[in-house]
């Protein structure tokens, strides 16, 4: 480093545990209030689903897999929230992964997310560097635009390593 540049020092703080009222908790950094890990967004740096506006996160995230298990694989088009989107949705050959991008038609914004099922049945969301409500509000809201679906099925499905092998 030359002399002009500064040493910059940058702590990351954990969300403690509470200790004494309720032992198996944690504090939001926002709220300050205890709740239990399953209340804490895994990607939310210690904020709580509340804070980060999930209110009801399994309702949400059944709604999303509704949806979502209805559009077509391959490159499509619609709308959301007024303006056009393409997206494109690949499924695994076994259809438990399932990857989608979306990208504003002239914007900046994009949708990103891998969706797994597991053997038991239960899906799990992974949003790309974003929240998991962005995705489950995007997936909701997308309107298909019939005239602009391409490359179904054959063309989209993904022929990815099985876990086994």
């Amino acid at each position: 480093m030359d002399s002009q540049t500064s040493h910059l020092t940058i702590e990351i703080v954990p969300p403690r545990r509470t200790r004494r009222r309720c032992p198996d908790f944690v504090l939001c950094l926002c709220c300050n209030r205890p709740h239990a890990p399953s209340e804490m967004d895994e990607d939310g740096c210690g904020i709580c689903d509340e804070c980060l506006g999930v209110s009801d996160m399994s309702s949400a995230l059944s709604a999303f897999e509704d949806t979502f298990e209805q559009f077509p694989d391959g490159y499509m088009e619609g709308v959301f929230e007024g303006r056009r989107w393409s997206a494109t949705v690949r499924r695994s050959l076994d259809g438990r992964r399932t990857w989608m991008l979306a990208e504003e038609l002239g914007g900046n914004e994009i949708v990103s997310f891998n969706w797994y099922r597991l053997s038991e049945g239960r899906g799990v969301l992974k949003p790309c560097e974003m929240s998991a409500s962005k995705v489950i509000d995007f997936v909701l809201g997308f309107r298909i635009d019939p005239n602009c679906v391409e490359g179904q099925s054959a063309l989209a499905r993904v022929a990815w390593p099985s876990a086994t092998g």
